[in-house]
Formats: structure tokens, sequence, C-alpha cells
């Protein structure tokens, strides 16, 4: 009775089937409909070495992203570092939330905790090369106790003076009641600690402070007037010169510039004339000349080099427009005549492209000076296009000769931009250290760089990009002025909804030194190529989804509050649990056309000695309708700041708002930011064990596996294991799958 109901059932839905099968067929992979993509790399011409220093990150928020990411760089900055005051480790948050005097960057009394970690968290993930930062707008915070109100700006007791160098002797403990500091005296204390900028465990770098033509806006109750063009030049060599006389060997970073505005004309628009009359006086194009002249005048004056780097903070205005413009956004940074979708396109083409107009600059201004990018974020760190963007802006660092940059944030598909060049394969493979010139037909449809190792031409290491949404890319890698012969290569990439890095390919047949490679869809790739035929022998590729997914969504999440007052949650597989997508309309009391809110899942957890604490994760959402977050869980929480194997203890988590930051915190009424929360789903991951037809992802092959084809065939479902319904074998899923799931459960 069970078959003969089971029959009905397929013989009414093969109706349905017939009504829609000349209208769905949904591709997995296709090529036979892509364009050829040609990628010369030619080993005879002129050669760059790469810092590996491009490949960093900013710590700030990061510490749980460490083991995330493979990189060499960290830097210690953001506005939070800009009032740090190292003698008691207090620190001011400005206008990101309430201009608040506290213990968010260390709760300790020692002096320069703060720093001193930061060094312990270095050194236990390897990273080679740290920059902090110093304080240069005139004050830092005096104590921990609160917002500083509008009557409290600077002079007040809620501060404490900054002044670069002390004329007396270093104390060797600071005198905390003396209501200043001193900078000279702070690179001193950190020597003592942790050894010269030499030294594997000291600072190699120091930064003039961060971005200060925001210091009248972020951080108005110290630095309330904008900062003088002037003002910034006498601070930083005075600072600069300060550091070097205790540190010889350091280097020293300025001036932060937060964007395209700042290269050009620093905090001058209104307030003065005081930067039109000098750019006058010096001919200068914009405001990045007239710095690196004043420190080449500075370096001739005090017989040393006060600024090694001249460091940029860079968030591209066109990724925030989506994928499609996040994907072509790096462009604006090295391609000449390119107009990216945003107001830098529309007005600003004159310093376009960016970073070549930036090393004619210093090659006019002050020969030999290195370029940081010590802040950036292109996004998309919830799908491949933050991946793709993150390749190419790696590529382009390398090929404009950038010496240090550090991400900002960040998210998976980002950080896996960054693994393809430091850790494709998991064991430490890399990008070589040295760059090959490389080139590709049509940089709008793929970008590629390509290096080797220096003395070493035997490995071939090709980033190449897809940057069409629909189409598979037949890419021809060409190698020619060669004296090698390459036999193998293997290609590892990032496509689809998994920002793992997986081997996709092995080919064991180069000939001629070209590489034919056939790149999914939306993807970035790293093309590993070898003259030893034997080099991939072993590897086992991964095409496939080696997981599958239950997601449990909750359409109204604000019927979900608890007695509490906060939204909770319910988690019915903690072991399983893979990450929270939370999205929300974010809206600000104030008008504020900018504004975030610093949200947190609450949870309650245990770890696996049955041992129960309290612990917290952290996200943001911005203003506007639909703001997303995501929250991943990977079977380790923190407790007390150890990440622990452990989950969650009683089958619930809360989501909570902690802070409010925004344009309108200048206000006499404080802005506040209201989170709505508009649907949330728990992502539960398992391991896939593939069985054909099996493309809701159970394990099982029935009957619900052909409603879930159905369903999403025609639009109104998803597939959990899409790889499993491909039955025809011809990388495609529609209808003709169907039938032929059809007539095996019929079999069955």
């Amino acid at each position: 009775m069970k078959f003969k109901k089971t029959g009905i059932f397929i013989t009414s839905l093969s109706l349905a089937v017939s009504a829609v099968s000349s209208v769905y067929s949904i591709p997995i992979a296709d090529a036979s409909g892509s364009y050829d993509m040609n990628i010369t790399v030619d080993m005879n011409g002129e050669r760059k070495e790469i810092s590996p220093y491009i490949y960093g990150i900013n710590q700030y928020g990061n510490q749980t992203s460490y083991k995330n990411v493979k990189v060499n760089a960290v830097r210690q900055g953001g506005n939070r570092m800009t009032a740090y005051n190292w003698e008691n480790n207090a620190s001011n948050a400005g206008s990101d939330w309430k201009h608040s005097s506290d213990n968010n960057l260390s709760s300790s009394d020692e002096p320069a905790d703060c720093v001193q970690n930061f060094s312990k968290e270095a050194e236990k993930y390897d990273i080679g090369y740290k920059l902090t930062t110093l304080q240069l707008a005139g004050y830092v915070a005096a104590d921990k106790n609160g917002t500083v109100t509008e009557a409290e700006t600077a002079p007040s007791d809620r501060w404490n003076k900054v002044i670069a160098r002390k004329d007396t002797a270093f104390d060797k403990e600071p005198n905390l009641n003396d209501g200043v500091v001193y900078m000279d005296e702070y690179v001193n204390y950190i020597i003592d600690k942790l050894g010269d900028s030499n030294s594997p465990a000291g600072i190699q770098a120091y930064s003039l402070d961060n971005e200060p033509a925001l210091w009248d806006n972020t951080h108005s109750r110290m630095h309330p007037e904008p900062v003088g063009v002037e003002e910034l030049t006498e601070k930083s060599i005075e600072l600069a010169s300060a550091v070097k006389d205790v540190d010889p060997n350091a280097e020293i970073f300025g001036p932060a510039l937060y964007g395209y505005t700042a290269y050009d004309h620093l905090d001058d628009d209104d307030n003065s004339d005081e930067w039109e009359k000098i750019q006058s006086a010096g001919g200068y194009n914009w405001y990045i000349d007239y710095y690196l002249d004043s420190m080449k005048k500075a370096e001739e004056q005090y017989g040393k080099r006060l600024v090694d780097v001249l460091d940029i903070h860079y968030y591209s205005e066109s990724a925030r427009e989506g994928a499609e413009d996040r994907v072509q956004s790096v462009r604006t940074l090295y391609e000449k005549g390119f107009a990216e979708n945003s107001w830098i396109g529309m007005w600003c083409q004159k310093n376009i492209p960016i970073l070549p107009t930036i090393q004619k600059s210093i090659d006019k201004y002050y020969p030999d000076t290195k370029i940081a990018i010590s802040e950036y974020n292109f996004g998309g760190g919830n799908d491949v296009s933050g991946t793709i963007a993150q390749a190419e802006a790696l590529g382009c660092y390398a090929d404009m000769g950038v010496y240090f940059a550090t991400l900002w944030g960040g998210e998976s598909f980002i950080f896996s931009g960054i693994n393809l060049y430091t850790n494709y394969d998991g064991n430490g493979g890399s990008f070589g250290d040295t760059l090959v010139p490389t080139v590709t037909d049509d940089v709008s449809l793929s970008s590629s760089y390509a290096s080797v190792n220096k003395g070493d031409d035997g490995l071939v290491t090709a980033m190449i990009t897809n940057k069409s949404m629909t189409d598979s890319e037949n890419a021809s890698v060409v190698i020619k002025n060669s004296g090698k012969d390459y036999k193998s290569a293997a290609v590892y990439a990032v496509y689809g909804e998994s920002e793992e890095i997986r081997l996709i390919d092995i080919i064991d047949n180069v000939e001629d030194n070209i590489v034919n490679v056939e790149l999914p869809a939306f993807s970035a790739a790293m093309v590993v190529i070898s003259d030893d035929a034997s080099e991939f022998d072993g590897l086992q590729t991964d095409n496939g989804d080696k997981t599958v997914q239950n997601v449990v969504t909750f359409d109204n999440p604000e019927s979900m509050i608890n007695g509490n007052g906060f939204v909770e949650i319910p988690i019915e597989d903690p072991e399983h649990l893979k990450k929270l997508i939370i999205t929300a309309d974010v809206t600000s009391s104030a008008g504020s056309s900018w504004g975030t809110a610093g949200c947190a899942v609450s949870i309650n957890a245990v770890d696996k000695e049955s041992n129960k604490f309290w612990t917290s994760m952290s996200y943001s959402l911005v203003l506007g309708k639909n703001s997303t977050a995501e929250v991943k869980f990977d079977g380790t929480l923190s407790n007390k700041g150890e990440d622990v194997e452990a989950v969650i203890a009683d089958g619930k988590v809360e989501l909570q708002k902690w802070w409010d930051s925004s344009e309108k915190q200048e206000s006499e009424i404080e802005d506040i930011i209201t989170v709505k929360y508009t649907n949330v789903q728990v992502v539960y991951e398992y391991d896939a064990e593939m069985v054909e037809g099996d493309v809701n992802g159970d394990g099982l092959f029935n009957t619900a596996d052909i409603v879930a084809m159905y369903t999403y065939l025609i639009g109104a479902g998803k597939l959990r294991n899409p790889s499993a319904g491909d039955l025809c074998k011809d990388n495609r899923i529609d209808t003709f799958d169907l039938v032929v799931m059809r007539q095996m459960l019929l079999n069955k």
C-alpha cells in the first residue's frame, strides 16, 4: 500500500514537472557559455620584491580572528589609541561611544599593559612586525570614570597633557600624579619591558597618532578645533625626533590620513584658508605633497630621517554599492582612466589612480619613503565578492610597492582572500616573495598577479579572479621566457557559498608551459604551477561540499523578547551550531546619516570539563533597513580572554545592544540608535555523506528529496546538498534531474 501511494504521488508530480521543464534550468558550473581569458606571465620581465608586511591585520576587534587568518604584520591603532594613557591604560572612545574614558583597552594598572599584551598576542600567532600608535593630539584620558562631558573638554582634570620629549632623566616607573605623560619615556619603557625595535618581542614601528584630520569630530572633547596644517607638521616632527633619539632603528609611520579628502587638503574646508595659502606658495598638488616636503626638510635639519613610511587609510566608496562594484573597486588604486561608481570616480579623477599618484609625490618630494595602508576594508565579508576584492587588493599592493598593509575588521570571506596568499593549502603554502609581470585581457573580468620565490623559478604562484557572477572562466595561463619546463599545477579556490579554500583541480599534463584552468563563476583562485611532475602527488581535489547545513529561520524575533528584555533565540543543537545571521532595521533618534549599534550574543556556556561560564560574541549593526551581521561558532568560546572548547549550555542565547555611536554624539540630546530585529537565521552544519539524490541533506534519498527538488526548481526553496541533485552529470540542475529522481525512486 505504501508503494502505491508513492507511485501516485510521483505520477502527479511528473505532470507538474512537464509544465515547468521548459522554464527552469539551474546551472551548477558550466564553462560552455563562459569567456576565455588569456593570462601571460613574463619570466623575463622586470621583477619586484614583495614586502611580507602587506599581509596584515589590525589588532582592535580582531583578537578572536588571529587564528582564522595567517598574517605577517599587525597594527595597534584606531580611535581608541588617540587618547590612550600608557601610564594607567585609560583611553577615551570619543564619539564612537559617549566620549567615555574607561578600561576598554586594559583593566590593568601596570603601565603600558596594552602594548605588552599586544606583543604577547603577536608572539603567540608568530607575527613578526608590530606597529603601535603614539599620542599626538595633545591630551590623553586621565581616568577610567566614564563619559567626559562638554564642560570637561580639555584642558580639564579629565585629561593629562601629552609632551613629546622629557627634558630630565626617565623614571623607571611613571609619575601618576604630575598630570603629564611623556612619549619618549613611553618608548623607553617599552624598550625596558620588551626590547628595542630589533628585538623579536619589541615594537618595530610607531605611528604618529591616528586620523588627525578627524580629531575635531571623533575626539572633540580633547581637540575641539580642526587640526591645523602647520600644527600637525610641528607636532609630527617633534614626536618623531623624540622617538628616534630613544630607538633609532624604529620605523616611524605618518600621518595616518583617514581617506581621500585628507590626502587632498587635510581638514581645511571652511574654517580657514591656511591650506590654500600653503598650497599656493609651495605649488603643491595636494596635502600629501606638502607633508612629504616638510618631512624631507626636517631630515635636512635634524640630520636623520624622521618619517620612514607615508601612512594612509583607504575605505572604498564604490565597494559600498554592492558586490558588482566591490569586485571592480580596487582598480581606483592602480588603473589609469578607471572611474568608480562614487563621488571619487565623479569628482577626483585628477589623482586617480591613487597609489601611482602617491608614488609620484614621494619621488618628487621625499624619495625612498615607503607606503603603508594601515587601515582598509573593501567589505563583502559574508560573500565571495569580499574574497575577490581582497585578493585583488593584495596583488595591487605587491605591484604598487606597498610596504605595509593591515586590514581593519574583516570577516570570513575577506580572511580567505588573505589566506589564499599566506596559507592556501592549510600547510603554509604561500605566494612567492618576488612579483613577476603578469597581464590579463580585461581586468574588469579577471585580475591576475604571479610570483616566484627569489632564486627559484621552479614554482610559480598565480592569483586569478573571475569577476563574472554567472559564468565560469576558461583561463589560459601562459608562462613565457622561462628556462623551466613546467609539468603540473594545482588550483586552490574560494567560490560559491563557502569561504573555505578548496583544491578544485590538479593538472598533471601541462604542455608548452601553458596551464588551462577552469574557474567557477565568481571566484578567486591561487594556481600553483610546478616544474616537478610529482609536486601534487597524493593530494585529493575537493569540488563538493563536505558538509550540509540546516537553517532554522525566525521571521519575527521581536515577538521573542524574554523577561530580561532581550530577544531570546533557541539553540536546538549547540554542538553543530555554525553561525547566526542577524538582520535588523537600525534607526537614529537624532536623524543621523551614520550610526552604529554595538551588539553581542550573550551566552551561558559549558566547556568539555562541564564547567559553566558566561561569555559573549560581539557584532555591529549599521544605520538603515536590513542591516545584517554574522556571528560564527567554531567549537570554541572565550572564557576570560582565553579560547576554550565549549558550547552553549542552556539551549538559548540573548541578543543584546551594548552601545551606540553616531555623528550626532556631540548634541546636547544624545542620539539613541534603535535596533529592531527582523530576521534571525540559526545555521547548523553537519558532515555530508554524499547520497545520490539526497538534495535535502538528511542522509537519505526518498520522496522528501523530490519535494525539495521541485520547490527549488519553481524558486520556492533551497537545496542543502545541490551536488547530489546533478543526476544527469551535466553540471546543471534542471527538470531532467527531477525525472531521473522519479525513476530512481520507482526502481528503489
